[in-house]
């Protein structure tokens, strides 16, 4: 079965960075293949996947240049096309198989807001080789290098025993440096014929491939090779057919002064005698007198400055030439505005800009650098006023434009002069001065006094070339060519040049040097046909695209090509660039580069491997999860999630080959001790990485060799050093990737670092196996007296395996024929003593564990392994099968006060040291605390602290549950499921706990998460991560209580306003909150039980015509809410509209709460529920008492009902405005609708003074009396609603039809505030209120008028029950309005920040003497409310589909328009992502700012939402 592979891009097309690994790099996992795979079969299928209608969805492409099948070649620049089809709430998703391993990229080309076409970055991701040996697949954590100077193993007869000797040792890889013939110099990196094989080991260039293969076959070895791509031999003979391979005057003109210095320095240097310069340069009083010749014999003489600046002179006679000539054809040019003529700067600056003949100053030739007399004097004509100056006048000013062109032009000289002049001297001094530097001695034609920066030639045309060297330059910038001209490094002589290598020039594409890229093609696909691998040499020197084409070529040949490269680019940021571009595999890295125990201790910490106890990675709430269906349960290695989510992919640190020693530094002999070479190489060994070391390390050679001047050979019968323990490490190497699945998962360390000594316990994660190690160090000679403190494995069985010291036996000798190392034996020593005690293995090193020491264990950990490991993560979705909604609000949910509810106060939330609370005492708690934790693999956190310092949340988890098992039939089962997993691993060490906790919450909560979502509706089963989340809040918020419900004598599952501030007792539900929510959390989710509860408990309670603000379970239920009563009509008909027989509800009876003339009375009196009403007369009845008009007092009304409020305040009078049919109501003093903030500050002088009252007709009740006055007229027409009319206040009948047009036809005239004032008469307009022009009024006759004008959020909600009140360009016109002025991040401001009034910052807390802020009083004054932003991207996309002719012209809205929507919900996804409560806030302080006081999860926020999803999918103008 081909492996899946997720790649999630974000909303605009990048890869999630799910790791937030910095500088990481986007690597498909390195595993083996199918038994079943065969060539032509995908290797992958790699499933992209983006949000819905994401930014780049908008008219998108996705462009990959991954072939569509295996016979397809792969041409990076050859792109195929992926139209990107989006719906607005599913991920948009498409598979795409990878037939082979490489360098792919995409991009994606889509259209923006404006209508622009827009393409993003390409985002690169690589394909790993798949490496066998005799068809058994190689992990690369499981490749042990070693790297062998060519040359030294000498002719091929010798091979056969020298790689056996190889294989012995447990190398399963060979590095060869290059094995083409070599230049003069004779180093294996300056190669005379790329084409052609080192003769002096092949003496029949036919033979030597199959003599190369043989070696290798017969001792089951894989290869890698260097390929030098960037210089050849300065002797290559065929450079003098193809001069123009190189940089060279003609190629590289910018180079002309380079090639002039460097061959006057070498005719300087030759003639020092002559001169009378001394040619031993012994001191620094020798170096300074030949710095003065070659200034004055050099520098001074070769007028450098002449490349650089303007010929004067030249420019001056051409300028009076053309002036005498052809003054009269030449007309003044406009001198532009910023250009002041008067200003020789700015002025010489225009002309340079304008007259140059190039685009810009260059070095070339000799005063190349030229201005066009025409355009000079067409500049200096209208200085003049035209050209009737005379030719004196304009030379003259020409001389000081001039002039001021070159001044800084001469300063750049100088400054180049100083650094050639300090680079040479410094070059001279390392050669022959220096205690680390050659010491070349006398200068000579073969030794000159610096190296030679050009190799001089005659090619086959007899022209005289000088072609740069190749080297390397501190600090520069990989990306540049230091021999373009971008650079002047040549000239400055700042690079270090190697001088038996010429620099390739390969130019920006194939046609810039058709012969050297020939040449170079072949060389590297024969490369690549011959060995497994390259080691790209000078990597971080290889142009891009060089590096780029030639692989590319390369893996034609061989697709499993395995690619490394020593990086020296200067960071991590530019070494991702070439790993990405080049699909290099590995990068080399070294422990021998440390110069400190600690440092080699970091080192092996960060190629060790993953820490011992790391956490599981699991998709946990980040995900969209498929449940339409049951997942097919699985085992695979895949991952451990029981959910159909594939493996992710996700950024990586790039993988490291971990060399204890390379080719081209020093030994631990030099730079350390030769006792160090064993613990060095044992530390290196136990790392989970890909490893290597180079021949002469194991064998303890004295020092680095030279591989250009070192002609001797390695010797065949070598067995001194650490050969024989280098055996035993590979082998403990090849028994660990073995026994492995997934070694780069399975496998885990610790490391401790202690003064000389490094620990390591490698272990794997699955069998409990695993190696411990104690390396004792020998950095210096005399190191100090050092034990070890115990090393304490807890829980851990060890057995002894070997210890031994690497002793010196001798001197070194220099054999005059073979290399030979320091004679070293490896000697036994006594092991360190072990104790067991309570089940920890306790292991003490004594005094004879001298420096240069190792002990190796193989350890088990009793009843870790692979049946713990599945056991654990299986069975967790067959567990939560029966369980409903109500047992998964209780297992993954509860607030404090919740949970406290449940216990009867004597249980919370779980609280963690050094952490705090949990905001839920049930899983979602865990996860949200450890989410990010297990993500980042971050043991070191807080709760990893708690959970290793007892089992205290393991119990927890398992016992809180008893109360809530006790009241279901289900929940026992899982609990089940919950206390074994635990019981079995609490058997584990304490280490362990971490990981064993995270892995069984994370996959309870992934089973509960997906249970809970198997439950609600299809389309929320299918859909993005968002819309997922956002419904998971309906679980989250309805529940049952013990101190409320929605009735008064049994307990019902009841909706929380929000978490955790409206969860518990009278507080918990509102009537306003829950029929906001109504549709978002209990009809789109198909909640139909919950929802009819919920009609039907509200229902009981209806009073005065009003239903209850707060229920309490209906037991003293308070009526001072004017607008409940609507939002609960409308309720009532999305139920009726939308649930499956839904008309029943109407003949539904309750009992009701309170007698029919209002009369206050207590729960337990007899006339209370003493008779009943149908829903259907319990809608009439609204109606009818509205009609009729509303007054009354509030029952219990006083200080002990609202302690705020003044006392006119509890008067309530509600009514209709016959000449409008508008529904008005309260007053000043009382604040009726849901901005009900009531002054609180006695301080301040505001308390019982609302902040917003909204008395009056408020805007949104007119659209929901309207849509009820629709909905009952349409009822009527059906048969289903028998009340035709309604009996006002004054005994007159008026019609449903007749209020419903009344309400029509006065909305929009008596609500909107026309743009143009000229309308104005059309409209009721006070125009000297009017603040802000093309939006629909708040309020209609207020007690405060100028706030009947002011820009609020709640139109939009009488745009969405009922639209047909609005004319759609007007509406659109507001909305559009509202979506610049007034729309937040998050909420929508509630109030337009341009009005008077605007205070956006919500601190309920502050008591202070401001009248508008103190106590909260601005809640609604600013603050952004997020419910309101559903129902503006209603509106928002019901007007924009309206009034853009897509009504006519396509059945669902564009893409276009999901993408504008989609861009405005950007942060609510982040924010749902980023809350510990899982849902989105009540509201938010000025541009989405936190507010710490309002509550973090509120219902009607996430329903709100729902509504626009539901609205896409069940609103017919949208199907």
């Amino acid at each position: 079965m081909t492996c899946k592979i997720l790649f999630r891009l974000s909303n605009l097309g990048e890869p999630v960075n799910n790791e937030n690994v910095s500088n990481g790099v986007l690597s498909l996992p390195s595993n083996d293949y199918p038994k079943s795979y065969k060539p032509g079969d995908p290797i992958f299928d790699l499933r992209f996947q983006l949000n819905a209608a994401s930014k780049v969805a908008r008219k998108g492409v996705f462009h990959t240049n991954i072939p569509p099948s295996y016979k397809d070649e792969f041409d990076r620049n050859k792109y195929y096309n992926h139209s990107i089809e989006s719906s607005f709430h599913q991920d948009i998703s498409f598979t795409i198989p990878l037939y082979k391993p490489g360098a792919y990229n995409y991009y994606i080309s889509y259209e923006d807001e404006n209508g622009n076409d827009k393409e993003t970055e390409k985002f690169y991701f690589n394909v790993p080789p798949h490496l066998t040996i005799d068809g058994n697949f190689v992990p690369f954590n499981a490749i042990n290098v070693e790297t062998v100077i060519s040359k030294w193993i000498g002719s091929y007869d010798r091979w056969p025993k020298f790689f056996k000797n190889i294989k012995a040792k447990g190398y399963n890889m060979i590095h060869f440096t290059p094995l083409q013939e070599r230049g003069e110099s004779d180093s294996p990196y300056s190669i005379y014929d790329q084409l052609k094989w080192d003769p002096k080991i092949f003496s029949d260039q036919k033979k030597a491939v199959d003599q190369i293969h043989k070696v290798l076959n017969d001792n089951e070895l894989l290869s890698l090779t260097d390929v030098v791509w960037n210089h050849t031999a300065n002797n290559s003979e065929w450079l003098k057919d193809a001069p123009n391979s190189g940089y060279n005057k003609h190629t590289a003109p910018h180079l002309t002064p380079a090639i002039e210095l460097d061959g006057a320095l070498l005719e300087f240097s030759e003639k020092l005698q002559e001169y009378g310069f001394p040619t031993a340069i012994e001191n620094e009083s020798d170096l300074s007198k030949v710095m003065e010749g070659i200034k004055s014999k050099v520098l001074d003489k070769l007028n450098l400055w002449e490349y650089y600046v303007f010929n004067r002179e030249g420019t001056l006679s051409d300028l009076e030439e053309t002036f005498n000539k052809q003054k009269s054809a030449i007309d003044s040019i406009k001198l532009p505005d910023n250009v002041d003529k008067n200003d020789l700067v700015q002025l010489s600056q225009f002309v340079l800009e304008t007259a140059n003949t190039h685009s810009k100053t260059i070095l070339g030739h000799r005063f190349e650098n030229k201005l066009d007399s025409k355009k000079f004097l067409a500049i200096l004509f209208a200085l003049f006023g035209g050209n009737s100056v005379d030719a004196g006048t304009i030379v003259d000013k020409a001389g000081e434009i001039v002039d001021q062109i070159n001044a800084p032009l001469y300063r750049e000289y100088d400054d180049d002069l100083k650094t050639i002049q300090q680079q040479i001297a410094d070059r001279i001094r390392f050669l022959r001065l220096a205690d680390n530097g050659p010491k070349w001695g006398k200068v000579t034609t073969k030794l000159p006094l610096t190296e030679p920066y050009f190799t001089r030639f005659t090619d086959k045309d007899g022209k005289k070339q000088a072609l740069a060297n190749n080297g390397w330059i501190w600090g520069g910038n990989p990306l540049v060519d230091f021999a373009s001209d971008q650079s002047k490094a040549y000239l400055r002589r700042e690079v270090i040049v190697w001088g038996d290598c010429v620099k390739l020039r390969y130019g920006s594409k194939y046609e810039d040097s058709p012969q050297l890229w020939d040449r170079m093609i072949k060389y590297t696909r024969e490369m690549a046909r011959v060995f497994t691998g390259f080691r790209i040499d000078n990597c971080h020197s290889t142009p891009l695209h060089v590096g780029e084409r030639l692989l590319d070529e390369a893996r034609k040949v061989n697709p499993n090509l395995y690619v490394i490269a020593e990086l020296f680019s200067g960071s991590e940021q530019m070494d991702k660039i070439f790993v990405e571009r080049l699909a290099i595999n590995s990068l080399v890295r070294e422990a021998m580069q440390a110069w400190s125990v600690g440092e080699l201790s970091s080192l092996v910490h960060k190629h060790g491997g993953r820490p011992i106890g790391s956490l599981t990675w699991l998709p946990l709430s980040d995900f969209s999860y498929p449940a339409e269906k049951e997942p097919e349960l699985r085992v695979t290695k895949e991952g451990y999630t029981e959910l159909d989510i594939p493996q992710v992919l996700t950024s990586t640190s790039p993988h490291a080959i971990f060399m204890d020693c390379t080719h081209d530094n020093e030994t631990p002999a030099q730079k350390r001790t030769v006792e160090d070479t064993l613990p060095n190489a044992a530390l290196v060994a136990f790392c989970s990485s890909a490893i290597g070391s180079v021949y002469g390390y194991d064998e303890c050679y004295p020092h680095l060799l030279n591989v250009v001047s070192e002609k001797r050979l390695y010797d065949l019968d070598d067995t001194n050093g650490i050969v024989k323990v280098k055996a035993k490490l590979n082998g403990i190497r090849k028994q660990l990737a073995e026994e492995s699945e997934d070694i780069a998962r399975d496998h885990e360390m610790y490391i401790h670092h202690e003064g000389q000594y490094i620990t390591i316990q490698r272990y794997n994660a699955r069998t409990g196996k695993g190696w411990f190690l104690i390396a004792r160090s020998k950095f210096y000679a005399n190191e100090t007296e050092q034990i070890l403190s115990p090393s304490i494995l807890g829980g851990t069985k060890v057995k002894h395996e070997f210890s031994c010291t690497l002793k010196k036996t001798g001197e070194y000798e220099k054999d005059d024929k073979f290399l030979r190392g320091i004679p070293t034996e490896v000697i036994d020593i006594e092991p360190p003593k072990v104790e067991f005690n309570n089940g920890d293995s306790v292991i003490q090193v004594n005094g004879s564990f001298i420096p240069g020491s190792i002990s190796v264990f193989s350890t088990e950990i009793p009843g870790v392994d692979i049946k713990l490991d599945e056991y654990v993560r299986q069975g967790a979705l067959e567990a939560s099968l029966d369980l409903d909604l109500y047992d998964l609000n209780a297992l993954l949910y509860k607030c404090a006060p919740e949970e406290l509810d449940a216990s009867g106060g004597k249980e919370s939330v779980y609280s963690i040291p050094s952490y705090g609370d949990l905001v839920y005492a049930g899983l979602e708690g865990w996860q949200t605390a450890l989410k990010h934790v297990i993500w980042s693999n971050n043991l070191g956190h807080q709760i990893c602290n708690h959970l290793r310092d007892g089992a205290w949340a393991l119990d927890y988890v398992v016992q809180r549950l008893d109360k809530y098992v006790a009241k279901s039939k289900n929940l026992g089962k899982f609990q089940k499921w919950l206390k074994d997993r635990f019981d079995a691993v609490k058997k584990a060490p304490y280490y362990l706990r971490p990981h064993y906790f995270c892995l069984i919450v994370g996959i309870a909560y992934e089973a509960a998460r997906f249970r809970a979502l198997r439950q609600l509706s299809n389309q929320i089963q299918q859909a993005t991560n968002f819309v997922q989340s956002l419904a998971l809040t309906s679980v989250q918020m309805t529940g049952f209580m013990n101190n409320t419900s929605l009735v008064p004598d049994r307990s019902v599952a009841c909706l929380a306003a929000g978490l955790p501030h409206f969860s518990n007792d009278y507080m918990r539900c509102w009537g306003r909150d829950v029929f906001i929510s109504f549709r978002g959390l209990l009809i789109v989710p198909e909640r139909y039980n919950d929802a009819k509860e919920h009609i039907l408990g509200f229902a009981k309670t209806l009073k005065h015509g009003l239903i209850p603000n707060l229920l309490d379970a209906g037991r003293n239920p308070r009526y001072n809410a004017r607008d409940a009563a609507w939002f609960f009509l409308q309720a009532i008909q999305e139920y009726v509209t939308h649930v499956p027989d839904g008309e029943k509800i109407l003949d539904e009876k309750v009992t009701r709460r309170f007698p029919l003339d209002d009369e206050y009375v207590t729960v337990d009196d007899p006339r209370a529920f003493s008779y009943e009403s149908s829903i259907r007369d319990i809608i009439f009845e609204i109606f009818q008492r509205h009609a009729k008009g509303i007054k009354y007092r509030e029952a219990n009304a006083g200080p002990n009902l609202d302690s705020q409020m003044k006392d006119e305040g509890f008067n309530v009078e509600v009514g209709i405005d016959w000449e409008s049919g508008f529904v008005h109501g309260g007053s000043q003093l009382n604040c009726g609708t849901w901005m009900d903030k009531m002054g609180e500050s006695e301080k301040a002088h505001n308390k019982g003074i609302p902040g917003t009252p909204r008395d009056g007709a408020a805007v949104e009740l007119q659209g929901l009396l309207k849509s009820a006055l629709r909905w009952v007229v349409q009822l009527n027409k059906r048969g289903k609603f028998d009340y035709t009319e309604v009996e006002k206040e004054n005994g007159e009948k008026v019609s449903f039809k007749e209020w419903e047009k009344l309400l029509q036809d006065n909305f929009e005239k008596r609500f909107y505030v026309p743009e143009d004032t000229n309308d104005d008469d059309k409209y009721d307009i006070d125009a000297s209120l009017v603040n802000r022009r093309g939006i629909y009024k708040d309020l209609y006759h207020t007690g405060k008028p100028y706030e009947d004008y002011q820009l609020r959020p709640n139109f939009p909600i009488a745009m969405c029950v009922a639209p047909e009140l609005f004319t759609p360009e007007l509406a659109l016109t507001a909305i559009n309005n509202a979506d610049r002025i007034i729309r937040g991040p998050v909420g929508m401001r509630t109030l337009d920040p341009s009005d008077y009034n605007y205070r956006p910052y919500y601190n309920n807390s502050i008591d202070n003497d401001d009248f508008a802020t103190s106590k909260g009083r601005n809640y609604h004054q600013g603050p952004e409310w997020v419910w309101n932003y559903g129902y503006f991207l209603r509106a928002f996309l019901y007007f924009h589909f309206a009034t853009n002719n897509e009504g006519s012209k396509a059945r669902t809205p564009s893409i276009e328009l999901f993408t504008l929507l989609n861009d405005r919900i950007q942060h609510h996804i982040r924010w749902i992502k980023e809350s510990p409560w899982a849902g989105l806030t009540e509201l938010t302080n000025k541009d989405g700012d936190l507010c710490n006081d309002s509550s973090p999860t509120q219902a009607w926020s996430s329903s709100c939402l729902l509504d626009l999803y539901y609205d896409l999918w069940r609103v017919e103008k949208y199907q």
